[in-house]
């Protein structure tokens, strides 16, 4: 059997890492100090973003992590996981990092 879209876990320090980006990100983006944001922070509520920050930063990591995946599928995941605050954007880096096409396979088996 055939395995496609093999799954990539992330160390801890990959993590943290991928975690001072995104908060790296949005204070620069809404041009605010770093410490302003915490993992509760609501990015559409408390900061003002919308979702076209989130496919900017996506193809920000889709670049830095070598991540192999249509914008397309990325906005069918958020679909069934919408992304609300700071902390749940890292969670979905974390996913669409380390499962890649497999992520594919997963929406299209949830269908």
């Amino acid at each position: 059997m055939e395995e496609k879209g093999v799954t990539r876990v992330l160390s801890d320090e990959e993590k943290k890492k991928i975690s001072q980006e995104i908060f790296d990100f949005l204070a620069d983006e809404f041009e605010i100090d770093v410490g302003e944001i915490t993992l509760d922070t609501n990015i559409i509520d408390d900061l003002g973003g919308d979702s076209i920050l989130f496919l900017e930063m996506i193809e920000e990591f889709k670049e830095k992590y070598n991540i192999e995946l249509e914008v397309r599928t990325i906005g069918q995941y958020m679909l069934k996981n919408p992304i609300y605050t700071v902390g749940e954007t890292i969670k979905a880096i974390y996913t669409i990092i380390e499962k890649g096409e497999q992520l594919l396979e997963e929406l299209n088996l949830g269908d």
